[in-house]
């Protein structure tokens, strides 16, 4: 790992997960073992609903930061949850209503985090986002802060791409699909898209990038001409 930023700032290492405290748990003990990197100042993101992990993140000097969303609505959870578990009297319409208020101030909430650790500083090589598989916020976040996206994924990938998602994706944006399939080694390849980037092409992250973020709704893509970035070849990102 790199050392500090020519102005002597410590490198920024934020660990964002959500989900059931089974999910959350390993990507806080990783945070607690990257603060062993003295270089770095290590932050941890996660549902104010495991407050107890506070603790022993302190003991490690690892900033927790909550976020208020429930861990049972955690954004990409939120389609797998029958609306009767959450309301008993609410029909599919309100329900649908409320995930997107709560997946709304969810990601306002990681978007107020993140922007607090690397808002106010340019970002360094050293600098880098972790996140779970239920934390895709981060994905976008990382490339807003112009930070390394790692995935650390200690169970299996709890969703696969659906069966129609190549052909749509092949018919909606052929520039794009052409620019992954042709991607040289070690940078972000259609295989990647497949294994679990896909579901950063939803809609619904389009609408949060576009409006939020001002990053262009489908990420490799010019914001302006909406074409790929052909001058631009990202790294894979990193897998554990």
């Amino acid at each position: 790992m790199d050392g500090c930023g020519g102005d002597g700032r410590r490198p920024r290492a934020v660990f964002m997960a959500f989900g059931t405290h089974g999910d959350v748990f390993p990507i806080a003990l990783a945070a607690a073992f990257a603060n062993d990197q003295q270089q770095y100042t290590v932050v941890f993101i996660t549902h104010s609903a495991h407050q107890s992990l506070s603790t022993h993140l302190a003991v490690s000097k690892v900033r927790y930061m909550p976020v208020a969303s429930p861990p049972a609505l955690a954004s990409e959870q939120l389609d797998n949850i029958s609306y009767d578990s959450v309301q008993s009297n609410a029909g599919p319409e309100s329900f649908s209503r409320r995930k997107e208020i709560i997946q709304t101030e969810h990601r306002k909430a990681c978007l107020a985090s993140v922007e607090e650790v690397f808002g106010n500083d340019p970002s360094i090589h050293s600098d880098f986002i972790v996140i779970n598989f239920f934390a895709l916020e981060g994905c976008h976040l990382a490339e807003l802060f112009q930070v390394k996206c790692i995935i650390a994924a200690p169970y299996f990938l709890p969703y696969s791409a659906p069966s129609s998602f190549e052909r749509q994706f092949k018919q909606s944006f052929p520039l794009l699909y052409k620019y992954f399939q042709e991607a040289p080694p070690n940078t972000v390849c259609w295989t990647d898209i497949t294994h679990w980037m896909w579901a950063l092409f939803m809609e619904s992250w389009g609408l949060w990038r576009n409006d939020c973020l001002n990053l262009s709704p489908i990420p490799y893509t010019d914001p302006v001409t909406n074409l790929p970035l052909w001058h631009v070849r990202a790294e894979s990102p990193l897998l554990l």
